[in-house]
């Protein structure tokens, strides 16, 4: 039980946090968990207990947004009715907000509004993104309803393990996992639980299951030649290189230095010998004159298909967006079809859904690429036979949204 003091005084620490660091997310762009990790460097006196409440509270202000915002409730109050909306039990700095506000967490988002209608007139689900993106959005038929539960959910942690035995690690630690039916070696853990000592044992990555799917798809053979030409952080590129094995061999590439030194770190901890990290800009630089077995541009994209896991990333969404990446990505992928051999596998994806950076992009490829087919594959997830693109919806995983695309060079 925790004293008035310290209630008070994380009251009044949560409200003067958020309060400081919205700017910083919704006027300049900045990634929310980028500014929590400066946050939090800076203040260093803070320990795990408040850490956590700290952050629960500052992504759950941004999912809720587009129903707090017209409210104009005051900072104070829109954190604790965003916590009220997502949580079942409510911290108690966040209580004394409204101590008649019911807690609505594990609750639908038809439940929710019709609590909340006698309070809050006009509540509604398409309120939860921009209006200038939700005109954009094509949705599937009938799923309009799991799209926004899905998007108000916080994910699971997805890991890729490398041993299986990794298991019995998590069972003896007492941290609860399931299994995927399809994927194997892919496991969920509950969102937010802390995997402790386990977390630098080189037996796992964390990797959405969708980017697992990525991996997936693409199907290295052993002892096969892989180039991930925007390896970012190298999630991709790690699993590329469990597939080829010690005879294979992985180049990751990318435009930042600063992934490219997170990716070393990640394969040095996983002893991990075959990949060879490059800066280069597939967008900008003359192509490689060597040719791979498969080369993989998971592109830099809108990120629509990441707003469960990053609930910020939609308030900073620019509509215009979709249209600018794809003239990126066509030439992207026009550079990165000149390294595959003949015979050889490109593979695209992007962790979006809009069209113009999905079916748009995979058109106007095709449409100057004769010697490139699609390359038919099973769906990672699912089994079911795709005809070689697949869009992956948030539902699927649960977890990211990404459009994945095989292709076969002749």
């Amino acid at each position: 039980m925790l004293s008035e003091k310290i209630v008070t005084r994380q009251r009044q620490l949560v409200t003067a946090m958020i309060e400081k660091l919205i700017p910083y997310v919704i006027e300049k762009g900045h990634p929310a968990d980028r500014v929590l990790a400066r946050f939090f460097k800076d203040h260093r006196e803070f320990g795990s207990r408040d850490r956590r409440f700290l952050a629960a509270s500052f992504f759950s202000t941004f999912r809720w947004l587009g129903w707090t915002q017209p409210l104009e409730l005051g900072m104070f109050n829109t954190i604790a009715f965003s916590a009220h909306l997502d949580q079942s039990e409510i911290h108690p700095a966040l209580v004394a907000a409204k101590n008649d506000w019911e807690p609505l967490g594990g609750k639908t988002l038809d439940e929710k509004i019709a609590a909340l209608t006698d309070r809050f007139q006009g509540l509604e689900k398409t309120d939860l993104i921009p209006p200038t993106i939700g005109k954009k959005m094509v949705i599937p038929d009938g799923c309009e309803d799991v799209f926004y539960e899905t998007l108000q959910t916080r994910p699971p942690t997805w890991l890729r393990l490398r041993n299986d035995a990794f298991k019995k690690a998590l069972t003896d630690a007492e941290i609860p996992f399931e299994v995927h039916p399809k994927i194997p070696g892919a496991v969920s853990i509950p969102a937010g639980r802390s995997l402790g000592p386990l977390g630098s044992s080189g037996q796992f990555e964390v990797q959405d299951i969708a980017s697992q799917a990525v991996g997936v798809v693409a199907a290295p053979k052993v002892g096969s030649d892989w180039w991930d030409a925007c390896a970012g952080a190298g999630g991709k590129a790690l699993q590329l290189a469990d597939a080829v094995g010690r005879e294979g061999k992985v180049l990751a590439t990318d435009v930042r230095p600063e992934a490219l030194a997170n990716c070393k770190k990640r394969a040095r901890t996983d002893g991990v010998r075959s990949i060879r990290m490059q800066e280069h800009d597939l967008a900008k630089d003359t192509p490689f004159a060597k040719e791979f077995d498969g080369v993989l541009v998971d592109a830099p994209c809108s990120g629509w298909g990441t707003w469960s896991r990053n609930p910020d990333a939609r308030w900073r969404s620019d509509p215009r967006d979709p249209a600018q990446k794809r003239n990126l990505q066509l030439r992207m992928l026009h550079n990165a079809a000149q390294c595959v051999k003949s015979g050889g596998v490109l593979v695209y994806a992007v962790c979006t859904f809009s069209r113009e950076e999905t079916t748009e992009v995979l058109d106007g490829f095709l449409a100057e690429h004769a010697n490139f087919t699609l390359d038919p594959f099973d769906h990672p997830l699912t089994g079911e036979p795709s005809d070689g693109s697949l869009q992956i919806w948030p539902w699927d995983g649960p977890g990211d949204g990404m459009f994945i695309v095989r292709l076969l060079k002749d």
